[in-house]
C-alpha cells in the first residue's frame, strides 16, 4: 500500500483508539499517551502522502470541486508545483480535506472570471501566501485583470507587493499561451472562437510525455489544443438539462463525440449537481461511441506515470 492509501488506514485506526480509550479510560496517563502516539503517526503520514503528491514520477489532477453539486476546483500537480484551475466556493475547505497544501500552490488559473469560479478566492490567498510581500498568481480570461483589481481593493492590497497579481495575456481564439515552463512542464492557455465570446479559458498541462486538458464548462475539447490529450477533465451537462437551460455548455454527448474525434485517452466529466445526474452524464457519453469516461468526484486522484502509458484513477 503507498502513502496515500496508509492515510484513512491511519486515520480509522486513529479515531479507533480515540472512541476505544474514551470508553476504557482515556484520562488515564497510559490512554492519553496511546492517542498521542497514534496521532503522531497520523500527521506523519499525512505529511508523507503530501510529499508523494508532489514527487515527480507523474503528472497528477485531483478534483477538489466541481462534483457532487460543488462548485469548481481542480488540482493539477507536475514537477514539485501545483496549479488550481478554479476556486469556486468550499474548494480551500476541500483542499485541506484531501490533503493538498494550500501553501504549495504556485498559481491560480481561471477557465472563467465569475463568482462560480473565484468565491474562495480570498481564502486561497490567505492559506497560499505568507509574510507582508506576498502574492498569489492568478491567469485567466480577459476579465481577470478587472476581477483582481476588485477583490485587491475590497481587501487593502495594492497587488503590487501583496494580494492577487493577474498574470499575462489572455489567448486569442484559435491559439495557445504560455503560461508556465520549466522543468519539463508545460501549462498551456488556449480558447475557442465561442469561448472567447463567452469569456471561457482552457488548459493544457504537458509534463515530461504525459498530458491534461482541463476545460471548465467550456468547449475546448473540440479545440486544436487538446488533441492526443491523455486526460480531458471537463464540464458536461445531460440532454435534458441542456433542453431545459438553454445554456452554451456542452452536453455529455458533444463531449464524448468530441474526445472521440480528438482521440483523447480519458473523459473525465464533472459539473453534475448530484450522483444520479452524473451517471446519466456518463451513460449518454457512452451512447454516443465514447467508452473510455467516467464522472468526476470529489477527491478522486487522476496520475499519469511517467515511466509507461497508464491512467490511474482512485480515491485520495
Amino acid at each position: 500500500m503507498n502513502a496515500i492509501g496508509k492515510t484513512s488506514v491511519v486515520f480509522v485506526t486513529l479515531s479507533g483508539l480515540f472512541w476505544g480509550g474514551w470508553v476504557l479510560g482515556s484520562q488515564t496517563p497510559e490512554g492519553q499517551e496511546a492517542i498521542a502516539r497514534a496521532y503522531e503517526t497520523y500527521a506523519d503520514q499525512r505529511a508523507a502522502a503530501n510529499e508523494n503528491l508532489f514527487n515527480t514520477t507523474a503528472l497528477r489532477a485531483v478534483v477538489c470541486g466541481g462534483a457532487q453539486g460543488a462548485q469548481p476546483c481542480l488540482a493539477v500537480i507536475a514537477a514539485g508545483r501545483m496549479f488550481i484551475v478554479d476556486a469556486g466556493s468550499g474548494a480551500a475547505s476541500a483542499m485541506a480535506e484531501h490533503n493538498l497544501p494550500a501553501d504549495r500552490v504556485d498559481a491560480v488559473l481561471l477557465t472563467q472570471a465569475g463568482l462560480t469560479q473565484t468565491a474562495d478566492l480570498d481564502e486561497l490567498f490567505a492559506g497560499a501566501t505568507r509574510g507582508e510581500g506576498s502574492l498569489l498568481a492568478v491567469y485567466g480570461p480577459a476579465d481577470t485583470q478587472r476581477m483582481v483589481d476588485g477583490l485587491n481593493q475590497a481587501a487593502g492590497f495594492d497587488g503590487l507587493e501583496r494580494g492577487l497579481q493577474a498574470w499575462g495575456p489572455a489567448p486569442e481564439p484559435g491559439r495557445s499561451v504560455i503560461v508556465f515552463e520549466g522543468d519539463g512542464l508545460v501549462v498551456s492557455a488556449f480558447t475557442t472562437q465561442e469561448d472567447a465570446f463567452a469569456g471561457r479559458v482552457g488548459y493544457r498541462f504537458d509534463y515530461r510525455g504525459r498530458s491534461i486538458v482541463v476545460g471548465g464548462d467550456g468547449r475546448v475539447v473540440g479545440a486544436p489544443a487538446a488533441v492526443n490529450a491523455d486526460v480531458v477533465l471537463q464540464g458536461a451537462q445531460t440532454e435534458a438539462l441542456a433542453r431545459l437551460n438553454q445554456t452554451r455548455a456542452p452536453t455529455a454527448a458533444e463531449v464524448a463525440s468530441q474526445a472521440q474525434a480528438g482521440n483523447a485517452g480519458l473523459v473525465v466529466l464533472t459539473g453534475a449537481e448530484n450522483q444520479v445526474a452524473a451517471q446519466m452524464q456518463v451513460s449518454e457519453a457512452r451512447a454516443a461511441g465514447f467508452d473510455d469516461v467516467i464522472a468526476g468526484r470529489l477527491g478522486m486522484l487522476v496520475e499519469l506515470p511517467l515511466d509507461n502509458s497508464e491512467i490511474n484513477v482512485r480515491p485520495l
